[in-house]
């Protein structure tokens, strides 16, 4: 699930970024890269040659009232019953590591033009939202319905406080928050029966 959603990302926006520059130097497949900053060792894990480098650097529950259970139909027309999903929002960081810094911030600026245009993100609009999922008929978790982003602001105490996390020194980067994936599991639930009839008597 959230290897779909950020694998959609990564290729949408690599996508944008080519066609909208039309520049020799930007690459399909040497544009964005999806990875940690750092190596095992704390090697910094960024690319000079690549210019922006997608992080994920939180995950947050998105809490609503009123969940309730969630049925899935099976092949003998019974369900089965789930917990309600978890519902999560996970903050990416976007760092434009470019080694010209010109080019940096022009990558940015691509970055914000590119979730200004596109801030909503479903199947519908996107027939390849699910095209990173490796088994969806057997494994449903994988499969995403809707994707949505918000521009976080921070403070700079935020910022120093997420770069001393990371290690490196402070790069040309942005923040955004991407609502709302939804996890559940289907292994070891009980099966419901399906309803065949209706008692509108009260009794």
């Amino acid at each position: 699930m959230i290897r779909t959603a950020l694998q959609f990302i990564q290729k949408e926006l690599e996508a944008y970024i080519v066609s909208r520059e039309n520049d020799s130097s930007y690459t399909t497949g040497h544009v964005v890269d999806l990875k940690p900053p750092a190596l095992p060792n704390g090697n910094i894990n960024l690319n000079d040659a690549t210019h922006i480098t997608i992080i994920m650097v939180g995950v947050e529950e998105e809490r609503r009232e009123g969940k309730r259970p969630y049925y899935v139909p099976t092949e003998d027309k019974q369900f089965l019953q789930l917990n309600p999903p978890v519902e999560v929002n996970l903050n990416l960081l976007f760092i434009a590591n470019n080694s010209n810094y010109e080019t940096a911030l022009r990558d940015l600026s691509n970055v914000i033009c590119f979730f200004q245009s596109n801030y909503t993100f479903d199947e519908q609009r996107y027939p390849s939202l699910n095209g990173g999922a490796t088994d969806p008929n057997n494994k449903p978790w994988q499969l995403i319905e809707r994707l949505s982003f918000q521009m976080l602001s921070l403070s700079f105490e935020q910022q120093n406080n997420l770069w001393g996390m990371l290690g490196p020194k402070y790069i040309p980067s942005i923040v955004y928050r991407m609502k709302m994936l939804t996890a559940f599991d289907t292994k070891g639930k009980e099966k419901a029966p399906a309803i065949t009839e209706l008692n509108l008597s009260g009794n």
